[in-house]
């Protein structure tokens, strides 16, 4: 005798292999996201009147160096230099800049500058003089990055103004 066949109603669908895909693509897109924003570290930036907004049309010739004041217990703050959330003393910097230039440079002429810029990002409380040490780092005879960038932020309105 031959089987009866399923009725439909008996028919089911198995979802747990749908909801584990759903899942591991909901952590891939949160990993994903979180590396990308680890060029900008968290930083409280200096105001700006006149700026102009940065449309990061041209991400892979721009180096963001992050400039932050931080507090150890052993003093009362130190700055630390990043790039991609890795941490540089000033040599260290001149070091990685070199690397990003060289990768950019015109080989039909050696001594020109590279096309490689760089976006610097200081927090607010940085005195100028560090600023200028990373300046100077990018500018070095054998690196060679003129084209510098600042970020600032809008200063806050005034209650009232409108």
């Amino acid at each position: 005798m031959a089987e009866k066949p399923q009725d439909a109603e008996d028919l089911e669908l198995n979802m747990t292999p749908m909801i584990d895909v759903v899942f591991n693509l909901i952590i891939f897109f949160m990993i994903v996201t979180d590396m990308t924003q680890k060029e900008l570290e968290q930083l409280k930036l200096p105001f700006s009147e006149q700026a102009i907004e940065d449309k990061a049309d041209e991400e892979e010739k721009r180096v963001i160096i992050n400039i932050a004041k931080t507090k150890t217990w052993d003093t009362d703050s130190t700055v630390t230099i990043k790039i991609k959330g890795k941490e540089y003393d000033l040599e260290g910097l001149k070091a990685e800049m070199f690397k990003h230039a060289e990768v950019k440079r015109d080989l039909d002429h050696p001594n020109a500058p590279s096309e490689i810029y760089a976006l610097i990002r200081c927090d607010q409380d940085i005195r100028w003089r560090e600023v200028q040490w990373v300046m100077q780092a990018c500018a070095d005879p054998a690196v060679r990055i003129y084209k510098l960038q600042f970020a600032t932020s809008k200063p806050p309105e005034a209650p009232g103004s409108r």
